[in-house]
């Protein structure tokens, strides 16, 4: 399956970025946590730049929604391209996590850059995945018989505030980010994240937690089925408030001065609003990947 850029990054990419370069990581928590402190210390300089990076990943998972799962060779294949655009106070960073862990592609503004902490206002932030006919567990050419009817739900773009505390090789963070202008869900978002970093030699080793609390109004959104969708198999569902927590685990190695290893694992666990959806198959969701990704 190949995966382009996100559409909100290339909607916005005119807008954006901040004033250094950064190294990638194996995902956006491992740049949290390894340059977060030390890019805060550096005077803004109204200066582009950018990271581009490749990568291609062997994926192993479970059916989180109804249509079929991995059935095909290149169904455990994932290539994607990503790109992090840095100008002055202005930023867009990629989806790079090896273990998609919970914050997707994010957009913003910084407004605080200190040593120990950043203000960030999100200009567009996603938490949950899209989810149509054609793309449910998997990206599919036609629709699967399991969501055929359904309505689009794309991936939603958020706005709020992010607020990221960095100790040493630990960092937390907490957003408060919804939809005000009512383009999508009309809710709200509180979401939580603490990450830390291991290094052992040449590996970097990763471990995250977090939790993520969706207003009725998102979850119905997501998981909502509404009378136009309904078929015999799939009733008419309202969904409430909802929670999810999530636990990541991943790990780097250089392999040479462009391409870095990279794997990661994501156990994520949706609350009954979710799983109770005739869309969904469960309420657990794991996720394997072994890679490698070149840097530009």
């Amino acid at each position: 399956m190949i995966k382009l850029i996100n559409r909100s990054i290339i909607v916005l990419l005119c807008l954006v970025a901040l004033q250094t370069h950064h190294t990638v990581f194996a995902n956006d928590d491992d740049v949290a946590i390894n340059n977060g402190a030390q890019q805060a210390s550096i005077e803004n300089k109204p200066e582009l730049d950018f990271t581009l990076y490749l990568r291609i990943d062997a994926l192993f998972k479970n059916k989180l929604f109804i249509d079929p799962g991995q059935e095909e060779f290149i169904d455990f294949i994932d290539v994607s391209l990503g790109i992090d655009v840095y100008y002055d106070r202005f930023f867009i960073e990629a989806n790079n996590q090896a273990n998609r862990s919970n914050r997707g592609s994010s957009i913003g503004y910084r407004l605080v850059n200190d040593v120990h902490y950043q203000i960030d206002f999100l200009l567009g932030q996603s938490y949950l995945d899209g989810l149509s006919e054609d793309m449910g567990n998997l990206l599919r050419d036609e629709p699967s018989e399991e969501l055929r009817g359904i309505r689009d739900r794309d991936g939603e773009i958020n706005q709020g505030f992010r607020f990221t505390r960095y100790s040493d090789n630990q960092a937390w963070w907490i957003d408060i980010a919804g939809d005000p202008f009512n383009i999508t869900h009309g809710g709200w978002i509180v979401d939580g994240y603490y990450a830390r970093a291991y290094q052992i030699y040449n590996w970097e080793l990763h471990a995250g937690i977090g939790a993520t609390l969706f207003t009725e109004e998102v979850v119905d959104y997501h998981a909502g089925v509404s009378l136009e969708e309904a078929t015999t198999n799939r009733p008419v569902y309202e969904a409430g408030f909802g929670a999810r927590l999530s636990l990541d685990l991943s790990a780097q190695y250089p392999l040479s001065q462009d391409w870095v290893f990279v794997s990661g694992f994501t156990y994520k666990y949706y609350s009954d609003a979710f799983s109770d959806s005739p869309l969904y198959q469960r309420n657990q969701h794991v996720l394997f990947s072994l890679g490698v990704m070149y840097v530009w």
